[in-house]
């Protein structure tokens, strides 16, 4: 057994889950949404900042940088996959780093234009929502509507293409998620990782949400 997600990254992972999860249901059939929905966003949008930061500050297996990798290679491992050959990884494999690029840019434009928009009826409105013009807002409005239809969609890829790792791949993806450790099992050896301090994860995470805090005005 040896160590593969550093604690940080596990509480952002899951704590995205669950507030991505609300949001969807919410905004879809209106379940909280009055009093949940703008705060549940402001909380993403506190999320993904923290992410970024620790994207750079933290783990060298959670450097964004790494992600990023030739296209070509992720096409290479979803095709290994497929034939029940996919390489350990200790960290994102080549087409789960896009697949967290995706997510994390994704979200954070949901987020960012939730603050600026109202719902139809004029019952909620985001922190910053008078701060730009109507036409503005609108239009703000529509890509936040259409990228909640996107992020629909790349739930259900994500959800999948865990079943496949599983199931084809025989890899478990879920349980190093929980408890930050899998099974190395090939004869080479494991991939150096660095892990990042956990004081400065807690020092950004307390930066990220007291802005955010101040931009809700949650208190």
């Amino acid at each position: 057994m040896i160590k593969v997600w550093d604690l940080w990254v596990r509480l952002f992972h899951w704590s995205l889950v669950f507030t991505v999860g609300f949001l969807l249901v919410s905004g879809e059939t209106g379940l909280g949404f009055f009093d949940w929905h703008r705060f549940a966003g402001e909380v993403a949008l506190g999320l993904i900042l923290f992410r970024l930061m620790w994207g750079f500050l933290g783990s060298s297996n959670a450097r964004l940088l790494s992600l990023l990798v030739n296209p070509k290679h992720a096409f290479s491992h979803l095709k290994d996959l497929l034939q029940r050959k996919p390489h350990q990884e200790r960290g994102h494999n080549a087409a789960g780093g896009w697949a967290v690029i995706a997510m994390l840019v994704l979200i954070l434009v949901q987020a960012s234009t939730g603050l600026f928009i109202a719902d139809d009826e004029g019952w909620v409105e985001g922190a910053l929502h008078g701060f730009v013009s109507i036409d503005i807002s609108d239009t703000l409005y529509n890509v936040h509507h259409t990228v909640a239809d996107i992020l629909k969609l790349l739930v259900i890829v994500h959800i999948v293409m865990i079943a496949i790792y599983f199931f084809v791949g025989r890899q478990n993806l879920i349980k190093p998620m929980i408890t930050g450790k899998m099974k190395w099992l090939a004869d080479t050896r494991a991939p150096e990782v660095r892990f990042g301090n956990a004081l400065i994860g807690l020092l950004c995470a307390l930066v990220v949400f007291a802005v955010v805090a101040l931009i809700g005005n949650w208190f």
